[in-house]
């Protein structure tokens, strides 16, 4: 059931108060105490084509994988923090205050615009919306396919953590393939993966969205 929540004077992300930086210590933090650090373009690309160098072609699993892990420990402390703040489990957040959350996160920490699409949540499917998606916009030489696939990863360990089960998300669509936005949608891992191995560089965000929910 979801908690009452006074939320008239309880904005997590306040613009004045949500960071605050350090300029003796040179640390930016936070309103919760967690340490922020800006990545530059240069960095991300940087890292991108070191381990595609490195690994070759495992480096799109790799990158997932490391999206993932970081994804569930962000989730899982993002969430504490919340939770701290307004009193209350975020498992006991309204939807509407659970959303607004996560879209503010995304919008303050430079990862793009965020919307959530829970439609086909009753058919076991979840996609998200994502204007300015980070790689989308500084990778233009990945492709359609690979350019997102660090935040796909990111997406598919923070809702696994969110929805207490093994999740994971798939790219459908990126803006660095012409289209207006990214789009990711998120399922169950095994259905993932049955998909997974089905789509091709033709398959459509509609399509992908109707062989997870066929899927078994």
């Amino acid at each position: 059931m979801a908690a009452e929540i006074d939320l008239e004077f309880k904005d997590y992300y306040q613009e004045e108060l949500y960071m605050t930086a350090d300029v003796e210590t040179g640390v930016l933090y936070n309103r919760s105490g967690r340490r922020m650090l800006a990545l530059t373009d240069d960095f991300l690309i940087g890292l991108h084509r070191a381990l595609e160098k490195e690994c070759g072609d495992e480096a799109a699993a790799v990158i997932h994988a490391c999206g993932r892990k970081w994804g569930r420990k962000f989730g899982e402390g993002l969430t504490a923090e919340w939770s701290e703040f307004y009193g209350h489990s975020f498992r006991e957040f309204p939807l509407a205050l659970f959303q607004s959350l996560l879209i503010q996160e995304f919008a303050h920490n430079g990862w793009g615009i965020l919307d959530l699409h829970y439609e086909d949540f009753d058919k076991g499917v979840v996609w998200l919306s994502l204007r300015g998606a980070i790689m989308a916009a500084i990778r233009q030489d990945a492709g359609d396919s690979m350019t997102d696939i660090l935040t796909a990863g990111i997406l598919g360990g923070m809702y696994s953590y969110f929805l207490n089960r093994e999740v994971d998300c798939l790219q459908s669509q990126s803006e660095a393939g012409g289209h207006e936005e990214s789009r990711f949608v998120i399922s169950g891992k095994e259905r993932i993966e049955q998909v997974r191995g089905k789509i091709d560089s033709s398959a459509d965000h509609d399509q992908i969205v109707a062989l997870l929910i066929d899927a078994k």
